[in-house]
C-alpha cells in the first residue's frame, strides 16, 4: 500500500473530519495538520498530544530540523514507531513533512566545526552570530541524513527548502537583479538535488516554505513562485515539486488579496492552485503586524479580579512569604548561598509587584506562570516541607501559600484575558457577518482556522497542538462546515481592521 492510498483508507475512518488532496502528492490530508514547531521530545504533553491528533482523524505532520534543535523530530519519529507497534496506525496513513535550512544550535556547531576543519558546508549565509542560513546540495543531504535518523524513517514524504528567502535579506549582492539571479539559482541547484534524493527513496515530494510567497513582489526578500514552477519545470517535466507553506491569518491576508504571480494578474494561491501544488498554511493564530505579534485566540477566564483587589492579593502573599522566610527558612540548617535560593524562589510577590505593568498578554504570562513562577514556587515549597515535615504550622503555611499564589496568578491571568477578549471582538464581529449561527458560536480560534480551510485553494492548515486540549480545540473546528462566503471576508477586512 502506497501513501496515497494509505491516506484515503486513514481518512475514511473518521468521516467527520474533512480533508483535502495535498496537490499532486495525491495524500488526502486532514484540513488541520499538527504543527510541531515548539514541540520537544521528552515533554509528555506533546506526546500525548501527537498521539491523540494521529489517532482522531489529523494525518498531516510538519517539522523541521530546527525545531527544538531537532527534539521535533525525535518526538515525531517516537510517536510514529509507538503507535506503529502497537498497529494503531500504518506508515502510510501519515504523511510527515520536514524542513531544511537552518544552522541554529547543534546544526550550527556542526557548521563551524567543519568550517575550521577546512571542509564548510558550500554557499552558507551567515545571518548573525547565532544564525546561518544554507540550501546548498551538500547541506541538504546532510541535512535529509540527520532528519531521517531523529525520525526514525527511511523516507520524509515531504521535504521544504526552509524559507531559502534568507540569502535576499542577507545577501552581500548589492545589485538587485544580480541578487535575485543567484537566489533562483541557488533554489535550482537545491531543486536537482532533491530530485536526487527521490531517486534514491529518500523523500517522496518536494517543496519550500517561506514568509515571503504573498508579499509584494517589490519587497526585496520576496519569493515569486512562477519563477520557482519555471525552475522546477526547466529541471524535469516529471518534476517533484509540489507543496507550497507560507504564513496566513485573519489579519495577513496577501495570498487571497495581493496580485503578485502573472505580470500582478494572479494571486500566489491561484498560481499554486492551477499547478497542483498542495498548500499548507502556518501561523493561521499568530499574526505579525506592525512588527508585533498578535495571538488570534480568546482565552479562558476562571477569576474575577480587579487590579485593586490583585494588588491586595499581592500584599497578602508577601506577609506569608515573610514569615515563611523569616520563622522557617533563616532556621534551615543549609549554607548561605542554598538559603538565598529558596528566598529567591518563594518571592513570586515580588516579582508580580515590580513586573505586573510589564504584563500585558495573557499567553505570554501564561508561559511565565507555567515555566518560571511555579516550578520555582513548588521547589521551594517541597525544600521547606522536607526540612519541617513534622511541623504542622509551617506545612499549613506553605498550603495556605500554594493556594494564595494559584489564585493570584489566576487572577493576574484572567485580568489580562478579559482585555485581550474584549479586543477580539472586532474580529469575532468580521467573521459572524459571513457565518451561520453555529459557527458564530465558535472560539475565536476555532473560527480563525475554519475561515482559512474555507479557502479551496489551502489544502491544510498547521496548527502548534502542545496539549491534549488543543487537539480537541482544533477538531471541533474541522468538524465545522465550510464558510460560503469566506471571500468576502478576506477581501474586506486583513490588514483593514
Amino acid at each position: 500500500m502506497d501513501t496515497s492510498e494509505g491516506t484515503k483508507k486513514y481518512i475514511i475512518k473518521y468521516p467527520e473530519i474533512k480533508s483535502k488532496v495535498l496537490g499532486k502528492t495525491g495524500f488526502t490530508v486532514s484540513i488541520c495538520g499538527f504543527g510541531g514547531y515548539r514541540i520537544d521530545n521528552g515533554v509528555l504533553q506533546h506526546q500525548s498530544a501527537l498521539e491523540l491528533a494521529l489517532t482522531s482523524g489529523i494525518n498531516l505532520i510538519d517539522t523541521s530540523s530546527n525545531y527544538s534543535d531537532g527534539g521535533s523530530e525525535i518526538l515525531v519519529g517516537k510517536v510514529l514507531n509507538k503507535l506503529l507497534t502497537e498497529n494503531k496506525i500504518d506508515r502510510e496513513n501519515v504523511v510527515v513533512v520536514s524542513k531544511g535550512g537552518y544552522l541554529q544550535g547543534s546544526n550550527l556547531e556542526l557548521a563551524i566545526e567543519r568550517e575550521n576543519s577546512g571542509k564548510p558546508f558550500t554557499e552558507v549565509v551567515k545571518c548573525g552570530q547565532d544564525l546561518w542560513h544554507c540550501i546548498s546540495p551538500d547541506f541538504l543531504e546532510n541535512q535529509i541524513t540527520l532528519s531521517l535518523q531523529r525520525l526514525n524513517l527511511k523516507k520524509i514524504d515531504v521535504y521544504l527548502l526552509h524559507n531559502p528567502e534568507y540569502f535576499l535579506t542577507y545577501s552581500l549582492i548589492s545589485d538587485p537583479d544580480r541578487r535575485n539571479r543567484e537566489y533562483y539559482r541557488r533554489i535550482k541547484n537545491a531543486f536537482i538535488h532533491l530530485e536526487k534524493e527521490v531517486n534514491n527513496g529518500r523523500i517522496s515530494y518536494y517543496g519550500i516554505s517561506s514568509n515571503t510567497f504573498a508579499e509584494k513582489n517589490s519587497k526585496q526578500n520576496f519569493t515569486s513562485l512562477e519563477k520557482v514552477i519555471e525552475i522546477s519545470n526547466e529541471i524535469s517535466d516529471k518534476n517533484h515539486f509540489a507543496v507550497v507553506q507560507f504564513p496566513m491569518n485573519l489579519i495577513e491576508n496577501g495570498g487571497m488579496n495581493i496580485l503578485n504571480q502573472q505580470n500582478q494578474t494572479k494571486t500566489f494561491l491561484n498560481a499554486a492552485a492551477e499547478n497542483n501544488l498542495g498548500v499548507l498554511v502556518n501561523r493561521p493564530l499568530n499574526a505579525i503586524y506592525k512588527n508585533k505579534l498578535i495571538r488570534l485566540a480568546d482565552y479562558p477566564v476562571t477569576e474575577d479580579r480587579n487590579e485593586k483587589e490583585i494588588f491586595h492579593l499581592i500584599d497578602d502573599l508577601n506577609k506569608q512569604e515573610n514569615l515563611i522566610i523569616e520563622k522557617y527558612i533563616n532556621f534551615i540548617g543549609v549554607s548561605s548561598s542554598e538559603k538565598k535560593n529558596l528566598v529567591d524562589c518563594i518571592s513570586v510577590s515580588d516579582i508580580l509587584k515590580s513586573n505586573y505593568k510589564n504584563f500585558d498578554d495573557p499567553g505570554k504570562f501564561r508561559e511565565i506562570k507555567t515555566t518560571y513562577l511555579i516550578p520555582r514556587a513548588n521547589f521551594a515549597i517541597n525544600e521547606i516541607g522536607k526540612n519541617y515535615s513534622t511541623d504542622e504550622n509551617i506545612l499549613r503555611a506553605l498550603r495556605n501559600y500554594a493556594v494564595t499564589t494559584n489564585i493570584l496568578l489566576d487572577s493576574i491571568f484572567s485580568n489580562l484575558a478579559k482585555n485581550k477578549n474584549k479586543e477580539n471582538h472586532i474580529f469575532h464581529k468580521a467573521i459572524d457577518k459571513f457565518a451561520g449561527f453555529e459557527q458564530q458560536k465558535l472560539s475565536l480560534s476555532q473560527k480563525a482556522i475554519l475561515l482559512i480551510n474555507s479557502v479551496p485553494q489551502v489544502t491544510s492548515t498547521l496548527v502548534g497542538m502542545k496539549s491534549v486540549n488543543y487537539v480537541k480545540d482544533v477538531r471541533e473546528s474541522i468538524k465545522s462546515e465550510y464558510l460560503g462566503k469566506y471571500a468576502d471576508y478576506w477581501h474586506n477586512n486583513g490588514f483593514n481592521i
